[in-house]
């Protein structure tokens, strides 16, 4: 195709433009870029607007990272924005993760004009349709013109996208832009105006069917246990329970683990361990809210316990893995007031509560003794000691399942946030730093060597960060999370599963210009955790022995609750 040079130019000048407005309207605040020639149109609109920060992630596999942490913390989509090619295939180990863990993200991928698709075009791919059933919409977005109505049909899908994003079941919206060459015009375009915005709503749906259904469901049971996801808002559970209380067993996420609620059971995978407990404390209905917790103890016991089940996810989407029969509804978590519990038998209530006050009882004292460098320790002694208000990045393999099993609850309002839709390490660091870029509390990173160097490019973000990340850096050389699989037994166990590395962190992180601390004890490792740095990076390594830690685990986890 033929395009006149300047109108070509112009008509790119102004989408880009009409982009950063219309997003800015929408209350977008932050884009992450990685650095291209095609999307020139979308930085230039983006990075002249006075509202908008634009950071350029050298990566667009950090980048994208960085964007899901962000959003993570806000609730509100972060933009994306790469050139065309094989740049915007990095995003996916993110896309999959928003995906599944409802987090908004909007992306703006540049792209080839139409006529330099499928002929051996240098930077160019197959764009349209790229991330499937993985983003909640996707949007092929015509060629530039300086067409009126062009503006207002951009503007409609900028709007749709975001509605999209942010819907009952959030996540990633793709938008793919074709540019022309030439981006710059020589001469100013000519003036334009746009529509105002319509109001994007987000459709609710009708609670108060379902609630009967669920009411009519739960009325005949007396042994009632809920199992509280991540993502359940602790004042709705608190109003929920005060008249009635139940015991809650709370994922390793959930909010009520920092918050006041006398029956929430955070040692479960102790009590479900002890034959004795679970043949007294047999539930008759299992209330499950949003997905279920790692712990494959519990999953099994829940399959397997013959209780009743209730799925509850606003989402609309399954996310119900056991074999065993369930019921499914969707109602938002703030109608949860409107279910009546049934009352508990006599005794049910405090038989979880004190077997739970037992344990932790026989924890503290296990913990008093300071077991040398031993990973369930640091998860035990952030739990004390991290700051009220702070903010904590958990890896996935060991890390979160010592979070599990071993953090002490408390009413501090710390908040434990885990890429927990995929479960991997893929972008572990990455997440972190965008989980603390401009936060106002202190944020922490727990994480292992391997999904820390998995993710080192992401320290190039050091110079970037507003806001500051401690990093609590378990090397246990290797993956310790395969010491607890029956492979360990096997001649090839280290070399294809284990997978020690060599690395001196110490120079990784002066490469970076980061501070880098290897702390003696642990009462050093706690005035790091009370008086964390204000600002930057700080990465403090702690060695520890796997194989010991293995044997440390399982004597811990043994701990029953008899008296």
């Amino acid at each position: 195709m033929n395009y006149n040079s300047e109108s070509t130019a112009q008509a790119n000048f102004i989408w880009g433009e009409i982009v950063a407005h219309t997003l800015h309207e929408l209350g977008i605040t932050q884009v992450f870029f990685s650095p291209g020639s095609h999307s020139t149109p979308l930085i230039l609109g983006l990075e002249r607007h006075e509202n908008i920060s634009c950071i350029p992630i050298l990566d667009e596999r950090s980048a994208a990272f960085l964007a899901l942490g962000f959003s993570q913390r806000t609730k509100q989509p972060a933009v994306l924005l790469c050139t065309s090619g094989s740049a915007v295939t990095h995003w996916f180990p993110a896309i999959t993760e928003a995906s599944h863990s409802g987090i908004p993200l909007l992306l703006l991928s540049a792209d080839r004009p139409d006529e330099l698709q499928d002929c051996a075009s240098g930077q160019t791919i197959n764009q349209k349709e790229l991330f499937g059933s993985f983003v909640r919409g996707f949007h092929q977005i015509p060629h530039p013109t300086i067409e009126p109505s062009s503006f207002h049909s951009l503007q409609s899908t900028l709007v749709h996208a975001y509605s999209q994003s942010i819907s009952l079941n959030p996540g990633p919206v793709h938008l793919n832009f074709p540019f022309p060459q030439p981006f710059i015009p020589t001469h100013s375009p000519p003036p334009y105006s746009l529509s105002p915005l319509l109001n994007s709503k987000i459709p609710t749906p009708l609670a108060a069917e379902e609630i009967s259904k669920i009411n009519q469901a739960v009325k005949s049971f007396s042994r009632p246990l809920i199992i509280a996801g991540e993502f359940v808002p602790v004042s709705v559970i608190c109003d929920w329970l005060r008249k009635h209380p139940v015991p809650v067993l709370c994922d390793s996420l959930s909010s009520l683990r920092e918050a006041t609620l006398s029956g929430k059971v955070l040692r479960y995978e102790n009590l479900l361990r002890d034959s004795m407990f679970t043949n007294q404390n047999q539930p008759d209905l299992i209330i499950v809210l949003g997905p279920l917790p790692t712990s494959k103890t519990l999953r099994n016991w829940v399959d397997q316990s013959g209780a009743n089940r209730i799925i509850i996810e606003p989402r609309g989407i399954s996310v119900d893995p056991l074999a065993s029969k369930s019921q499914s509804f969707s109602i938002e978590f703030s109608s949860l007031t409107s279910v009546h519990l049934p009352i508990c038998e006599e005794g049910w209530f405090e038989s979880w509560k004190n077997a739970e006050e037992r344990v932790e009882e026989k924890l503290d004292i296990a913990f008093a003794e300071r077991l040398p460098f031993f990973e369930g320790e640091l998860s035990h002694i952030l739990s004390q000691y991290l700051p009220p208000g702070s903010l904590l990045q958990v890896a996935n393999s060991m890390p979160i399942r010592d979070i599990e099993w071993f953090w002490s609850g408390s009413n501090k309002d710390r908040k434990i946030f885990g890429n927990r839709g995929v479960n991997g390490i893929d972008g572990t660091l990455g997440t972190a730093l965008g989980l603390a870029h401009k936060a106002e509390n202190p944020t922490f990173l727990l994480t292992g060597e391997l999904a820390f160097l998995h993710d080192s490019n992401a320290l190039l973000f050091q110079n970037q960060l507003v806001g500051n990340l401690t990093i609590f850096l378990i090397n246990n050389q290797g993956g310790g999370i395969f010491e607890h699989l029956p492979i360990a037994d096997q001649p090839e166990f280290e070399k294809c599963f284990a997978t020690p590395q060599d690395c001196d962190f110490s120079k990784l992180c002066q490469a970076h210009g980061i501070e880098f601390i290897r702390p003696q004890n642990w009462d050093e490792i706690i005035n790091l955790i009370e008086i964390p740095i204000k600002s930057g990076i700080r990465v403090i390594e702690i060695k520890t022995d796997r194989k010991k830690d293995k044997e440390t685990r399982k004597r811990l986890l043994a701990l029953d609750p008899s008296t």
